[in-house]
This record gives structure tokens, C-alpha cells and sequence, in this order.
């Protein structure tokens, strides 16, 4: 198993930054890392993404959310030879926001599909969050 997580205290209400990461129209605009998206990040629906580290990979994800709280991400391969999830969670400070986001990836072909940049996109994601909710904020 593979585990990255970032976080960052970001000076924005968490209302904002929730806003900003269930945007799905949004997401190519920003330097989210995420290229195209397609379908709704709402809970029980379905997300497929292509991200400037997955080359041509389309990812199909399904999402889950406690409105406001907490947002999962996850996908992966038949048979269970590839799993991803990425976790977000906000946690309201005054005005200010924690974000914590996790990525966990596992099965018997992690290594083949492991890229190193694949952690890097987890800190990317957050500091481009962090930017944009305080630019708007």
C-alpha cells in the first residue's frame, strides 16, 4: 500500500472551500491538477477525470460526501488489482478552514501502475485549493 496526505490551514471559510471542491465545472480553471472531469462530484454519483500526471488515463471514480465535512474519491481496477481513494476532509477553525486531503493506493499491480508524481499531485491540490478559496475568501 502507498499513503499521501497533505494539509494546510487555509484562510477561508470552510463553506468556500467546500464550494470550490464539489465545483466540477470549475476544475479545469484552476490549477486543480485535474485536466477534464466529467459528471457531477455530488454524493453517490460518478466522476471521470483525466490528470496531467494519468497521461491519456481516464479514472472513473465514484464519490462520497458528508456535505460540508468530508468528500471521498475512489476507484480502481477489476478484481481489486488497483485501488485508489482520496480522502478530503474540512474542519471550520473561526473563519479559517483545515484541509486535510489523503490519497491510498493498493492491489497486487501497484507497482506497476505506481508514479512517483502521483503523491505530488496530493500537495499540488491542496496549495491550489488553499490559493484559490483565499483568493475568493
Amino acid at each position: 500500500m502507498k499513503f499521501f496526505e497533505a494539509e494546510a490551514t487555509i484562510y477561508a471559510r470552510s463553506s468556500t472551500v467546500w464550494d470550490i471542491i464539489t465545483d466540477d465545472g470549475n476544475y479545469t480553471v484552476w490549477d486543480s491538477g485535474i485536466t477534464r472531469i466529467e459528471g457531477q462530484v455530488r454524493n453517490g454519483g460518478t466522476i471521470r477525470i483525466r490528470t496531467r500526471t494519468g497521461g491519456n488515463r481516464t479514472f472513473r471514480l465514484r464519490v462520497q460526501q458528508i456535505p460540508g465535512e468530508l468528500m471521498t474519491w475512489t476507484g480502481g481496477m477489476p478484481l481489486g488489482l488497483f485501488n485508489g481513494v482520496r480522502t478530503f476532509t474540512l474542519s471550520p477553525h473561526g473563519g479559517k478552514t483545515h484541509m486535510r486531503v489523503t490519497e491510498e493506493f493498493s492491489g497486487p499491480l501497484l507497482d506497476l501502475m505506481w508514479r512517483p508524481a502521483m503523491g505530488q499531485d496530493c500537495t499540488g491540490y491542496i496549495n491550489a485549493v488553499k490559493e484559490r478559496a483565499e483568493l475568493i475568501g
